[in-house]
């Protein structure tokens, strides 16, 4: 078992949790249909993706949401101009060939700014080439306003209305593009009006204006463009990083508030395990190990640190309860334990002595004494761990899965409480896998858990949630959502109560993984994605087959056919989102108040 390397205890782990199974209504929802998110930088890029939701959205995603209610607004007040200079067009004198350019030109503003509009009504229909098509139409109609109502009159200031609503979005090209293109228009135009190339066909005329002012106005117009222009970048750099400020303050907050839920938690198994009745079976013999001091107790059992009376050899001594002795479900999955375990002999596995009986007639089970603290332990006193340090520990928590998967034994229970990192004499910390009390054993007759969910609720797979057969990919799931936990500083499924943690891991995604941590690889997203799977036939063969992709993502070195497989499942069912917009089917798996449980 484990303690402290100083030699205290460690804090207790809770036992296994049984939870009502979930009904078969429920279990059946359909997915729904999603579109795929973007995927790089490029003109058919959706500006208002799904790929992240929840209150800590990116502060890209939020700008275009807010790009997409801009253009809405932009458009309308784009037709409307268009519309009033058409009606207004016997206040312009000039040729007739200037008319029927500029009459196309608004015309095809017109019609443009009707398409963004009817576009924006669904933000993911505003794409890049809508955007450009809009910014195309408004320079040819304002370059013609301008010759037509003057150069030197207020009409080139309405260009400063598309500078401003370019340079406050995401494409670069249509903001420096627009502002490039109609400060060269303007000045081409009245350069060839201020030296009488062309005639000044202006309502609004500089006749009696002197060179040096006709040359200033040139001057002057493209410079307040370019300022409008910086201003505008210059203002949304300053909101996307006062947004990502605010999601950092939240994300840290959020993991604080899960960090102090999991200290509590372990404060009451602890208050429990103080409380009780005083170690009974201190001094008592144990096969050849002589029972010492109790380091952890649980629903089911207690934990003593003992000693080999031959060889001196530390171990942890597992007893059950007295008072689960009369109970058979119990006794048959404490011997589970043993039989489980027994049949693994992996360096990331926890070490199985003996299975033997006392003089009682008791069951015990004498396993390696672990020095150390559990993942959960790091956690709760860091938030998260490295992107090095969860390499490390996918590595070796999937070599020990992959021992369990070729001894045929499913472990059902995998969270941040089983994995343990011990520490070693002369080497370096190794994580085991800890309490195979819940396993499943592929050559069994069954799990001793009929019509009961087992393990706990923010950690397991959906077809555990759903009270439906497991396997090895069971353990997958719950492999992902421990990664995603340790990565992120967040549970992937997280409710106020057991019904609606199941709810989530049967029909939600969390959210986006690179949403909550800067500069996470993109890849890493695709790879637990495809982890998170809700079918198990979707995720990974094995845990090194998951453990060689998360080496690869960390380079941005995904498979393709990996890449694709993860968009494929993001489109059926975006990061943040469900597979249902009700939430009323959370009233089909509420607890009554005699079988709610404290989760562990």
């Amino acid at each position: 078992m484990r303690v402290d390397p100083e030699g205290e205890s460690s804090v207790p782990r809770a036992s296994d949790v049984e939870l009502p199974t979930v009904p078969n209504a429920l279990r059946s929802a359909p997915r729904s249909r999603g579109a795929l998110p973007p995927d790089g930088e490029n003109d058919s890029a959706v500006f208002v993706g799904r790929a992240t939701h929840g209150p800590t959205r990116s502060a890209a995603y939020e700008l275009r949401r807010e790009e997409a209610s801009r253009a809405r607004a932009y458009s309308a007040c784009a037709f409307v101009l268009a519309v009033l200079v058409l009606a207004e067009e016997s206040l312009f004198d000039e040729s007739p060939s200037a008319s029927v350019l500029s009459l196309a030109s608004f015309v095809t503003l017109a019609v443009a700014a009707a398409h963004a509009y009817r576009s924006t009504s669904d933000p993911l229909r505003y794409t890049r080439p809508v955007a450009r098509a809009l910014a195309g139409a408004s320079l040819l109609a304002s370059t013609c306003l301008s010759y037509r109502a003057g150069v030197f009159s207020p009409a080139p200031m309405v260009t400063t209305l598309g500078v401003a609503f370019y340079g406050l979005g995401e494409d670069r090209v249509a903001a420096y593009g627009y502002t490039g293109a109609a400060g060269l228009a303007y000045g081409a135009i009245a350069w060839l009006v201020a030296s009488g190339r062309v005639s000044d066909p202006g309502v609004i005329r500089a006749n009696g204006a002197s060179v040096v002012a006709r040359l200033a106005m040139i001057t002057l117009v493209p410079l307040m463009y370019a300022m409008t222009l910086w201003h505008a970048r210059l203002s949304r750099r300053g909101t996307l990083n006062a947004i990502e400020r605010s999601n950092e303050w939240y994300r840290e907050v959020r993991q604080r508030d899960v960090q102090l839920e999991e200290a509590n938690r372990d404060l009451d198994n602890l208050l429990k395990l103080h409380a009780s009745d005083a170690a009974a079976h201190t001094g008592s013999r144990a096969g050849p190990y002589l029972i010492l001091d109790r380091i952890g107790r649980g629903a089911m059992g207690e934990v003593y640190s003992a000693k080999h009376v031959e060889t001196g050899t530390l171990a942890a001594v597992k007893l059950i309860l007295a008072t689960a002795i009369d109970d058979p479900l119990l006794m048959q999955r404490f011997l589970r334990e043993g039989d489980a375990a027994s049949k693994l002999r992996a360096p990331n596995v926890v070490q199985i002595y003996e299975v033997g009986n006392m003089d009682d007639g008791s069951p015990y089970l004498a396993m390696e004494l672990l020095r150390g603290h559990d993942l959960a332990w790091h956690l709760r006193k860091r938030g998260q761990l490295s992107l090095d340090e969860v390499m490390s520990f996918v590595d070796q928590v999937a070599a020990g899965l992959e021992a369990a998967r070729v001894a045929g034994v499913v472990h059902r229970d995998l969270k941040p409480q089983n994995l343990f990192l011990a520490q070693q004499m002369n080497a370096s910390p190794i994580w085991k896998i800890l309490d195979f009390g819940v396993s499943r054993l592929a050559d069994s007759g069954g799990t001793l858990t009929k019509d009961v969910i087992v393990g706990t609720p923010g950690y397991m797979s959906p077809e555990q949630a759903g009270g439906t057969s497991t396997t090895h990919r069971s353990d997958l799931f719950s492999f992902g959502a421990v990664v995603y936990r340790a990565l992120t500083g967040e549970p992937p499924f997280a409710g106020s109560d057991t019904p609606q943690t199941l709810y989530q891991v049967v029909y939600r995604n969390p959210i986006q993984p690179t949403s909550l941590l800067a500069g996470l690889p993109p890849d890493i997203d695709l790879v637990l994605a495809i982890a998170l799977a809700k079918d198990p036939a979707d995720r990974f063969e094995s845990a090194l087959d998951m453990a060689n992709a998360m080496r690869l993502a960390m380079r941005s070195a995904l498979d393709p056919r990996r890449r694709l497989h993860a968009r494929t499942l993001l489109a059926a069912l975006p990061w943040g989102t469900g597979t249902r917009d009700s939430s009323s089917d959370l009233d089909e798996i509420s607890l009554s108040d005699a079988e709610a449980i404290e989760l562990p």
